[in-house]
């Protein structure tokens, strides 16, 4: 299920949206009433919340604070349950792990994308937004053409346990694959001559090329319709109830839409 489209013009965004989403708690009412009465919190009255904050502009450090499309969705979504948010930075490949795991946080958001392998260890929210992948070279490498993709040459990288990582293990079997920690490193080493391309989600890609990484282009879209969603463990879908009910109240009142235009453009 869809709650969001990058290309989606601001004015339609919202109506799309709302169709597309289920209803999942249960009950009409007020949101705070009927949704913390069942779910479960490692802290009381805390959404604990893990993201790996160097995927910006989904979630980045500003200063000591994290910030970002996804910090601020679900600051919203605390803010509508009642409920205070402490956000955790960690290593993204470590996401799942800690929700499923279940005692040091609740729940995670970080461009996360919805998939069959995941979906063994976590439960998932309907989909906050739709993404690509894109291939980034250097404006003056030597690879600039995709056909130059699966060259026994190239040397790929892409950040450990996403879906990237995923894609390039699957469809570039020849080239030379590199995992790193996080995108900066990733990007550090496509910037030094590591690797020669990086691989990782369109809508963070975009704004790299189009600010601090302008000797960077994008070579190639990949039409994968990825969908994000938010990670809960399983033994908690009273939760997973509560934030798609109000992920669809955020979309009809045209919050949603506010929130994309100030973080994505």
């Amino acid at each position: 299920m869809k709650i969001g489209k990058k290309l989606l013009a601001a004015g339609s965004c919202a109506a799309l949206l709302a169709g597309c989403l289920a209803l999942t708690a249960c009950g009409g009412g007020n949101t705070q009433q009927d949704a913390t009465a069942d779910f479960k919190l490692i802290n009381e009255g805390t959404i604990t919340v893990a993201t790996s904050a160097d995927y910006p502009p989904m979630e980045y450090m500003d200063g000591k604070e994290i910030k970002g499309f996804d910090p601020a969705l679900m600051q919203e979504i605390g803010d509508r349950l009642g409920l205070e948010v402490e956000l955790k930075n960690q290593a993204f490949d470590s996401l799942v792990t800690a929700v499923a795991g279940g005692s040091s946080v609740d729940v995670a958001i970080s461009a996360i994308t919805i998939d069959d392998e995941r979906a063994e260890q976590v439960d998932f929210t309907d989909s906050y937004y739709d993404s690509n992948l894109a291939v980034v070279v250097l404006k003056d490498a030597k690879f600039q053409k995709k056909e130059d993709l699966n060259s026994a040459e190239l040397k790929i990288g892409a950040q450990s346990g996403s879906s990237g990582e995923a894609w390039a293990k699957e469809n570039l079997k020849k080239a030379d694959y590199t995992p790193f920690q996080e995108t900066p490193d990733l990007l550090q080493a496509l910037r030094t001559g590591k690797i020669d391309a990086a691989i990782y989600d369109d809508p963070v890609a975009e704004a790299h090329v189009a600010g601090e990484y302008k000797d960077m282009t994008v070579l190639e879209v990949i039409p994968t319709g990825e969908q994000y969603g938010i990670i809960v463990n399983k033994d908690n879908p009273e939760l997973t109830a509560a934030f798609n009910k109000t992920l669809k109240e955020i979309v009809e009142d045209g919050t949603y839409d506010k929130l994309i235009k100030e973080y994505l453009g």
